[in-house]
């Protein structure tokens, strides 16, 4: 047996307000208790700050394990952003786990201990089903829940807490704010709140099951069912049960089933209650709880035992005389010598203070007549069976409040008495000492409806109850030393369930053993990562074979220069270069593809230098501070509904999530868009950004007119200069906020550590407003626009898992040589249209190729979103242009793959993660359209990326400064190989077209060709045999030894997209071949943001689209086709080409590249 749980002082308990000590509430009796409601207050026993963040945390994660914390999908303005738990400090501030500031102001009115938004399935049913004028939820037991059109109706008309407790449903933020006086009562309430709303949901009671039989405990017959359990009145969680039967229900009864609730003849005398001793070390039967209510440390009253009831005296009250009183009976509670103490809370007991009584005011009909009848009823006549059914009932309910319960089974006896006894039977209360109360006295209290009020600190201290132990679990053991899972169990009625402090200590122990691992385990972090080679192996494979092709072509020239010696075939050397570039992506290719079947994927499942498959454990950075973590997300025209609401709605959540962990974190957009929308639309986009707290920076629109509205958004493609206007802005104003703390602190004669947290939100402000002047007020922006130490990237169609910002902030801090942490990304489908799921398909593809490859060693990519940045890293690569300092170049398209670069070259690197399981999720192209124009802008970066325009060659040379930089820099030559195999692919694309009508006219006219020259039929046959064959068969292995899916099920799903493929990379060389002249030839193009919502299709529309995007295609390609059918039939002997190694490349060329935009954007 363990020593009980010291009781708080009597100092503490003086210290209480009056309104604390004497709380209450109505009850279905003629006697009401009251309690001392718990504070949380700062103690001796438990001095952490951090206590209230701790049960903040735990009320989140067990309200939200019992589905009371859902978000509603249908709406589209609020989520799980409003949901969270609110727990008090003693200065009157609240640790929080949501950050809506409107819920927090309406609970800092209300000034509850606790509090939580209840949204769950059955509010959502709910809400279906109220008028669009309804005021009032009536419920069964004539209660109301009231209903307010938004949390703001609270926090303009006030709201009045009786005793703690509070309830009302908010339709806007579509939940229930519930408010108590404690953690365990904050609980119950939700219990009850569940079961009010089930039931009228239901139409019906929510009754009790009934109990299974135990012979140690009835001896009563075995009974699995109830009759008639529709006339029950409905258990409620925040009250005393009424389990009386209407005396007309036995009359409808048989013989066998009326006599289970027929008052026992003689009394029930409760045995001595017994101390059971529990082995810790051996494993043993847990015995079973005799049949007694008794709690060890209760004190019953002595009164006289009378017609087989016991009884405890009520105590009338002159002040309560002339309260209301309640029809409903309720069976007598237990109480020391002359108190009693309630354990549940009624979260509707506001309302029931000033309720009529519905004996004599309730109106006609079914309800009516049902309280009636349940008024009359003389509670003595149920039955010891029907009391063990609602105490096993309620102890299965009540017992999901313990974090460690598992089954009642494995409950000591000490716990289940003192869970129990509040609930059972009158009959099978027994006093100590003294006669049992007669009838008469039960009838004439029943009649009276007189309240009696008793405090709980005017119990004598050597009658206060002792708590129990909470069993040994294995591997626990020091877990449960100092346990106070009564606190959860059995609190709510007869214990010290106000115990924060103990309560908060057992929590946190609990926490920390359940994620603590073997302590002779090595942390994770230290594990050294390691250097992987099998992707160099890779590598060097594809780099032989690629010298293996050319020395092959160049022994051809050096055979033909010994047959005939000419020396003019030796210019063709001079294509070596391009045509190794080209083949290099090909070869690593046939290289990566054997490495896929045949390779290890061990490397998969471990950390390495640039990949990681294993997220970082927090508890293994105990003390150490969380950083603040900025959100990131450019906007330009999006849709408020259908884009931006559920991307930040899901960034909400991953902000919560890491707040309670606690982390802060902050939502910064670039609104691009927002000086060029319809006033209607900026207004709600201020709104939504304001209600959830998200800052927000909109530049000025475009203007090229000399004069004081001249601005130019730079840039090819906008997102760079977006950004930089973005973050340059954030920078100014934190300057200025830095200027302003330092005068507050001069003004105030202090420090600026010494300033509050009031006084820096003004002075963030009013730095804010003065750089918003400083340009004249063509800078739009609100909210807290400054830079934490980390950045997360993400783009306006994201979803972001939970855990994201708790598990990048923990990686960068144990890697301060990584820059970016790029995510592996899934995808998210909008529309669901075959074009769509093809690139979703192909999406996979390229991302699980790219996993792989990184996580056998290579640098991982930088794609520009989901990603997490270091702001320092970012800061040292910094430049000054146009005045201004700017992170990401606005002069090249790919300012992702730009920023990657510069930044290996200063000593940092790329890390990939893959823990995350694909859960963050991007959007694809859903046209064709903005396909072609994604690709287009990938050419056109990697071009600009490596070589100077033609008008400029003469004077900067062939290649850009930032490519020789990248050749001569400290990047292993590995990379160096993927990145140039990766840009070689955009051109080998690009001069399929034009290589292909070149080979159509040397081939098919017969010039004399050297042996070096290679047709373009065996390329053709190459490309197909391994983009076509061995890709796809090598893909689906991977996919099958990574346990994505079947061999055969992946390989269907290979051959099911081929045509696709086929037509889309067959007609695709002339628009790479287009951008990539553009660049060369220095003419000016353009692309907008890919398309986040399909916007309007059709026949006409699509033609409408065909017509004016690939008009000059067609000019091209209809020629050629022309041309080749007048070769093939027409032509005079000498120009006829009919071979068809000759025809086939470029037949397939010409078809592919006219029917993309009819068969795949036509609809």
């Amino acid at each position: 047996m363990s020593a009980p749980i010291p009781r708080p002082s009597a100092a503490a308990s003086a210290g209480r307000s009056s309104q604390e000590s004497a709380r209450s509430m109505p009850m279905r009796s003629t006697s009401v208790v009251s309690v001392s409601a718990p504070v949380i207050e700062k103690s001796t026993a438990f001095s952490s700050s951090k206590r209230f963040e701790v049960m903040a945390k735990f009320l989140h994660q067990r309200l939200a394990q019992s589905k009371w914390m859902e978000e509603y999908h249908e709406n589209m303005y609020f989520g799980t952003a409003n949901l969270g738990t609110f727990v008090r400090r003693p200065d009157g501030t609240y640790a929080k786990t949501t950050q809506n500031p409107s819920v927090l102001k309406a609970v800092e009115l209300i000034a509850p201990t606790v509090a939580f938004t209840m949204s769950c399935d059955s509010v959502s049913v709910l809400m279906e089903t109220l008028e669009s004028d309804q005021a009032d939820i009536p419920f069964m037991d004539g209660t109301s829940l009231h209903v307010v059109p938004s949390v703001t109706d609270v926090i303009n008309n006030g709201a009045y807490s009786h005793q703690g407790h509070f309830s009302v449903l908010c339709r806007r933020e579509h939940f229930i704010l519930v408010c108590a006086a404690s953690p365990p009562e904050l609980l119950a309430q939700g219990a009850s709140l569940e079961a009010h709303l089930v039931g009228m949901i239901w139409g019906g009671p929510i009754m009790a099951p009934a109990a299974a039989y135990n012979p140690m405990m009835m001896s009563v017959p075995r009974s699995n069912s109830m009759p008639n359990t529709q006339q029950m009145l409905p258990i409620q969680f925040g009250e005393q049960p009424d389990l009386a039967f209407d005396s007309s229900l036995q009359r409808n009864m048989s013989f066998g089933d009326a006599s289970q609730l027929m008052r026992p003849n003689t009394a029930f005398n409760a045995p001595q209650p017994q101390q059971f001793q529990f082995q810790l070390d051996l494993p043993q039967h847990t015995p079973q709880r005799k049949n007694s209510s008794f709690v060890p440390g209760h004190s019953r009253s002595k009164t006289a035992p009378v017609s087989g009831m016991s009884h405890f005296q009520p105590q009338y009250d002159q002040e309560h005389d002339s309260m209301p009183t309640s029809s409903q009976l309720a069976l007598p509670a237990p109480t020391h010598r002359s108190r009693s103490r309630v354990h549940m809370v009624d979260p509707f007991a506001q309302r029931k203070m000033s309720m009529v009584d519905p004996l004599s005011h309730a109106p006609a009909g079914p309800s009516s007549s049902f309280s009636r009848r349940m008024s009359t009823v003389d509670p003595a006549s149920t039955s010891r069976h029907r009391m063990n059914s609602v105490a096993d009932f309620a102890q299965r309910k009540l017992s999901t409040i313990d974090p460690f319960h598992k089954r009642s089974d494995s409950t000591p006896a000490s716990l289940r008495g003192s869970r129990s006894n509040s609930i059972v039977a009158p009959d099978r209360r027994k006093s100590n000492a003294g006669p049992l109360r007669s009838a008469s006295v039960t009838n004439a209290l029943s009649a009276s409806r007189r309240q009696s009020v008793t405090s709980f600190d005017s119990v004598p201290e050597d009658e206060v109850p002792e708590m129990a132990q909470f069993p040994h679990r294995p591997n626990m053991t020091k877990a449960r030393g100092a346990s106070v899972s009564s606190t959860y169990m059995g609190g709510y009625r007869g214990s010290v369930s106000h115990d924060i402090e103990k309560m908060v200590e057992f929590v946190e122990r609990a926490m920390e053993l359940e994620e603590e691992g073997p302590e002779d385990e090595v942390r994770q972090r230290d594990v050294p990562r390691v250097f992987l080679l099998e992707h160099a192996c890779c590598v060097a494979i594809a780099g032989c074979l690629v010298c293996v092709l050319q020395v092959w072509c160049a022994a051809k020239l050096l055979q033909q220069w010994r047959l005939d010696g000419g020396c003019v075939r030796w210019a063709l050397l001079a294509t070596l270069p391009f045509f190794a570039a080209f083949s290099m992506f090909f070869m690593v290719v046939i290289a990566g593809s054997f490495f896929q079947i045949f390779g290890p994927l061990g490397f998969m499942q471990k950390n390495s230098f640039y990949y990681s498959s294993k997220a970082p454990k927090i508890t293994e950075h105990s003390g150490e501070e969380l950083p603040h973590i900025t959100i990131q997300m450019p906007v330009y025209k999006e849709g408020l509904k259908g884009v931006i609401v559920p991307t930040i709605t899901s960034v909400l959540k991953a902000v919560n999530y890491y707040q309670a962990h606690g982390g802060t974190a902050t939502i910064m957009v670039a609104d691009d868009g927002m000086q060029l929308i319809s006033e209607e639309l900026q207004e709600a986009r201020k709104v939504y950004y304001e209600l959830h707290n998200v800052a927000w920076v909109a530049r000025p629109k475009q203007c090229t007119t000399p004069g004081p509205d001249f601005f130019l958004r730079k840039g090819k493609f906008k997102k760079a200069s977006n950004l930089n206007y973005a973050l340059h802005f954030s920078g100014r104003v934190e300057d200025e906020f830095l200027i302003q703390m330092e005068r507050r602190a001069k003004e105030q004669l202090c420090s600026v550590e010494d300033l509050s947290v009031d006084d820096e939100e003004e002075l963030l402000e009013i730095a804010r407003q003065v750089v918003e002047e400083g340009d004249g007020g063509r800078t739009w922006s609100a909210g807290d626009v400054r830079i934490g130490e980390f950045i997360l990237l993400i783009d306006s169609d994201t979803q972001v898992p939970e855990t994201c910002l708790l598990a990048g902030a923990l990686e960068l801090m144990e890697s301060p040589e990584v820059a970016i942490i790029q995510h592996s990304s899934g995808v998210m489908n909008m529309t669901g249209n075959p074009f769509e799921n093809g690139i979703h398909y192909f999406t996979d593809l390229v991302y699980t190729s790219i996993s792989h490859t990184v996580g056998a060693g290579d640098v991982a990519p930088f794609v520009g979103h989901n990603a997490f940045l270091r702001w320092k890293a970012i800061q040292s690569i910094a430049f000054e242009e146009d005045g201004r300092t700017k992170f990401w170049s606005e002069n090249h398209v790919s300012e992702d793959f730009d920023v990657a670069l510069r930044l290996q070259m200063n000593h940092f690197f790329v890390r990939m993660a893959g823990y995350h399981n694909n859960e963050f999720k991007e959007g694809v192209s859903l046209t064709i359209y903005d396909e072609l124009a994604r690709w287009e802008k990938y050419a056109y970066g990697c071009n600009e990326l490596i070589f100077n325009p033609l008008i400029y060659w003469p004077t900067r040379g062939i290649f850009t400064p930032l490519f020789l930089k990248f050749i001569f820099s400290n990047i292993k030559i590995t990379s160096k190989f993927t990145i140039l195999a990766y840009v070689g692919t955009y051109y080998a694309i690009g001069v399929g077209f034009p290589l292909s009508l070149l080979n159509y006219i040397l081939a098919g006219w017969e010039f004399q060709l050297d042996q070096y020259y290679q047709t373009s039929w065996h390329i053709f046959v190459g490309l197909c045999c391994v983009y076509s064959i061995l890709s796809p068969i090598a893909f689906a292995m991977l996919r099958y030894r990574m346990g994505q899916a079947t061999y055969i099920d992946a390989l269907c799903t290979c051959i099911k997209w081929m045509p696709l493929f086929i037509l889309f990379f067959g007609g695709l060389s002339f628009h790479i071949c287009k951008a990539l002249l553009c660049h060369f030839l220095s003419i000016n193009i353009e692309w907008t943001t890919t398309a986040k919502e399909l916007e309007k299709t059709g026949f006409k529309v699509g033609l409408d689209k065909v017509v004016r995007d690939f008009w000059h295609m067609y000019v091209i390609l209809i020629p050629i086709a022309g041309g080749m059918i007048y070769c093939a039939l027409y032509a005079p002997r000498g120009y006829l080409i009919t071979d068809f190694t000759v025809i086939v490349p470029l037949a397939n060329a010409v078809g592919c590249h006219a029917l993309l935009p009819f068969v795949l954007g036509l609809f």
